[in-house]
């Protein structure tokens, strides 16, 4: 004997399944009532009655049905966190925890996890987290590993940290996976692990994700830098300023400059730095303006050293601007123009700048 088919939203009438669904629910049939009470609450939160959605999801939970219960209970969740009701989202996401559904246990306890975590409640974070990492969910363990290896970076547990980085590393997750690795290339630097820190940037390089190469390459070209290898340095500073992005192609351009300073390259120095001013970047232009400044004066480029270092003055940026004039002072002292140069001491006096004040004092007296 076939069962017949309950008259569903999509075909017929809502009060009219809505009916057949309060039936097969009185009937108690252990499989039937629990689903039918699962498709009301789907409906009723459809329509926003939230509070009967709430109570038909809840009698899905009580039944204790294999398949139905834990998609109720996340249900149940996401609901009392639309309805602000924070305390019993976290125990409604547990008992879809504990009804240890494959599917549903990893998004709920990474969901658990966000919850407690954006209450502030770190601590028990992290154990939700792990329940999620260790279910190797596709989507929901780099996710959860992620989120758990900043907690744990904020807590000032490096290891663990680098551990949960890495499984997101080794996840591959197409979004995650990049971030993870230059999370984790700027713990390993600060760990000291200076060739895993390339290693982990590198991999970011790789990926090609056009939000995280750019700094995993000014990094890359930093860390280069700092290790004498020029020239990959060069190639990686490079990387950042062909990307075009707004803070790291600035940021290298300026590095880029120093880097073909110490190589004595000087008009290509001149042209980094004048890259980096040309971006308008509000600290690495007015640091290249007064780089540049140097530069031209001691190449013996007066007239293009002024122009540099009024730059630097003009921009205001409480470190440059201020070096910029008192360097200009002395410049324009040198060359006697003594009302342009008190001028520009009495300007780096103004700015309170607690090395260059006192130089731009006792340089402003011998004027005097």
């Amino acid at each position: 004997m076939t069962r017949r088919e309950q008259p569903t939203e999509d075909h017929g009438d809502v009060a009219e399944a809505h009916a057949a669904y309060h039936l097969a629910i009185a009937s108690g049939h252990p499989d039937e009532a629990a689903k039918a009470a699962f498709n009301l609450g789907l409906s009723l939160k459809r329509r926003g009655d939230l509070d009967g959605a709430r109570t038909a999801y809840q009698l899905v939970i009580d039944s204790g049905h294999p398949d139905c219960a834990a998609q109720a209970a996340f249900n149940l969740a996401l609901l009392l966190v639309a309805q602000g009701d924070l305390s019993g989202a976290q125990a409604a996401y547990q008992a879809a925890i504990d009804a240890g559904h494959p599917d549903v246990v990893p998004v709920a306890a990474f969901n658990l996890g966000v919850l407690r975590q954006e209450q502030g409640d770190r601590t028990n974070a992290q154990p939700a987290y792990q329940l999620a990492i260790d279910s190797r969910h596709i989507d929901f363990a780099p996710k959860a590993a992620y989120n758990l290896g900043r907690i744990l970076r904020q807590q000032g547990d490096l290891p663990a940290a680098r551990a949960a980085y890495q499984v997101v590393v080794n996840s591959g997750h197409p979004e995650l996976a990049p971030m993870a690795a230059d999370n984790l290339g700027r713990l390993l630097y600060e760990l000291g692990d200076v060739v895993g820190a390339q290693a982990a940037f590198q991999l970011v390089v790789d990926s090609g994700n056009p939000d995280d190469v750019p700094e995993a390459a000014f990094n890359l070209g930093v860390l280069h830098h700092q290790q004498g290898d020029l020239p990959r340095a060069e190639t990686f500073y490079q990387m950042a300023i062909d990307s075009g992005e707004s803070d790291q192609a600035p940021k290298a351009a300026f590095n880029l400059g120093v880097l073909l300073e110490q190589l004595a390259n000087v008009a290509e120095a001149e042209a980094a730095y004048q890259m980096a001013i040309d971006s308008g970047h509000p600290d690495q232009a007015p640091k290249a303006a007064f780089n540049l400044g140097v530069l031209r004066q001691q190449q013996g480029d007066v007239t293009g050293a002024q122009i540099a270092y009024q730059l630097a003055v003009d921009s205001g940026h409480p470190d440059s601007a201020p070096k910029a004039a008192i360097n200009l002072g002395l410049l324009l002292k040198r060359h006697g123009d003594l009302p342009g140069a008190r001028a520009a001491y009495q300007l780096a006096i103004e700015y309170g700048h607690p090395d260059v004040t006192p130089l731009a004092a006792a340089a402003l007296a011998e004027l005097e």
